[in-house]
């Protein structure tokens, strides 16, 4: 397959299809924290703290999912997903949104993540090459109530304070922590910076990690972690995953079922698919991209929750003989719990869900991939989305923190989480909802904790299914 489909230059624009106006609004800051105020007339903070458990069968819901996935990688996943509570409750972010469509919410819209466990935070590179700390998982990402995101992040504090095994009480005072540091950053964000400092806020690890170095102690293992970022690039993916063949050409290493050469079919259909993936980038990107061609490509699955979708790695040369690796994800339907209503009053159902993710993505994080692209196969109605593999990324190992390391690092996803709500102008309202009341505080944690219950009788199940051979899948290999 070493046919050299030559890259394109096309610097179309696309019509923005992901309807941004439910957080645009034309008033002042002021009237913006008046509003949420109010709120707080119509839904009490009591309210937020009583969980209410949904009739659901989590095992039949899982089913749902997995019927869209790839049926090979299946077994792989569940295993995955065995590994612990918290591997469950990453894997399974379609249940808990369910759970949440029917919980007492404020309903103020900002741009969340919809999946902001306290593992998807970590480090990747901006354009500018400076190694950046942030948020960096958007498959669920989407217009949606503030308290969806920090109510996921309370719950994966709660099953990662477990799994160190930290005391319970020690556990709720790193919640009260994080709760806190979010109300404290949105009241700075709307006090005492101006919108356009809101903006250009920066999440470079240098002088991200000095700011904040001021009020408190840096988790130990960042600086182990920041050296080993910097060295993932490109070149470093390509020692890594590739090998030269029987004629002398570069192609990547298999390891099935995580990683196996796609059909020539398949080739093809992703070659013709990345040229109206040029079309959805900036005219430099797309001008850079025209020194490369494609050498390989494979099917590569990664993650939990994502696994056993249809992702792939792209192996690019330049004129010059460097390379580049890009990974093309399959873009789901936000909260794909099929056979269950996970709509809400902000659901679209019109946009592509590639150029959803990407939308999200770029205004949430301080700085985005120049990679970051989409297409969409009408061949069978599947989305995807493009962005640049490893390049920097580095993820904190949380199984190897101490008690303080986590702490620490749970207020840094929290102040990060507001950070990026904080883009949204209706965060202005949250801000006037949440103010610094200890009422708020208590009641999030208390519904977390309550949550947190729930989610180990799920993970019970789901492993009496598991054990039992319930979820086992016939092996269909579909590259």
């Amino acid at each position: 397959m070493q046919n050299k489909q030559i890259l394109g230059s096309s610097t179309d624009a696309t019509t923005l299809r992901y309807d941004l106006s439910e957080i645009r609004i034309s008033k002042t800051i002021s009237e913006l924290i008046e509003i949420g105020h109010n709120r707080r007339d119509k839904v009490p903070f009591e309210r937020l703290a009583k969980f209410t458990p949904v009739d659901r069968d989590v095992v039949a819901g899982i089913e749902h999912v997995e019927r869209k996935l790839i049926s090979e990688l299946l077994p792989l996943r569940h295993k995955r997903l065995a590994a612990s509570p918290f591997s469950f409750f990453r894997g399974t972010d379609e249940l808990m949104a369910y759970d949440l469509s029917h919980q007492a919410s404020s309903n103020i819209p900002v741009v969340i993540s919809g999946d902001a466990h306290i593992g998807n935070f970590g480090f990747y590179a901006s354009p500018e090459r400076k190694l950046l700390f942030d948020l960096n998982d958007f498959d669920e990402s989407t217009i949606g109530s503030w308290d969806w995101d920090i109510r996921r992040l309370l719950v994966s504090i709660i099953l990662v304070g477990e799994q160190l095994g930290l005391p319970h009480d020690k556990i709720s005072e790193i919640e009260k922590a994080a709760v806190e540091t979010y109300q404290e950053i949105l009241s700075q964000c709307f006090d005492e910076h101006s919108a356009l400092e809101r903006y250009y806020f920066s999440t470079e690890v240098e002088s991200f990690l000095k700011a904040e170095a001021k009020g408190n102690s840096l988790p130990k293992l960042w600086e182990k972690i920041r050296r080993s970022a910097v060295s993932r690039d490109s070149e470093k993916v390509v020692k890594k995953f590739t090998t030269m063949d029987d004629r002398g050409h570069l192609v990547f290493k298999e390891n099935p079922p995580k990683t196996v050469h796609v059909s020539q079919k398949r080739y093809a259909q992703i070659a013709a698919h990345i040229q109206k993936y040029l079309q959805t980038v900036s005219p430099d990107v797309a001008v850079l991209l025209s020194q490369f061609h494609i050498s390989d490509i494979v099917r590569h699955s990664v993650g939990v929750g994502s696994f056993g979708t249809r992702c792939y790695l792209v192996l690019f040369t330049a004129i010059d003989g460097s390379h580049l690796v890009l990974q093309i994800k399959e873009a789901l339907q936000t909260r794909r719990f099929q056979g269950f209503d996970v709509t809400t009053q902000y659901s679209q159902s019109g946009p592509d869900n590639g150029e959803r993710i990407i939308t999200c993505q770029q205004v949430l994080q301080r700085a985005s991939d120049p990679f970051l692209g989409f297409y969409h196969n009408d061949d069978n109605n599947r989305s995807f989305y493009v962005r640049q593999f490893w390049d920097m990324k580095e993820s904190v190992n949380l199984e190897k923190m101490d008690e303080d390391d986590f702490a620490n690092y749970a207020k840094i996803c929290a102040l990060l989480l507001a950070r990026g709500h904080a883009q949204s102008p209706t965060a202005g309202i949250v801000h006037g909802y949440v103010g610094k009341k200890k009422k708020l505080v208590k009641s999030l944690v208390g519904w977390a904790n309550d949550y947190a219950d729930q989610v180990h009788k799920d993970y019970r199940l789901f492993k009496e299914a598991f054990d039992t051979g319930r979820l086992a899948k016939e092996e269909n290999i579909d590259a």
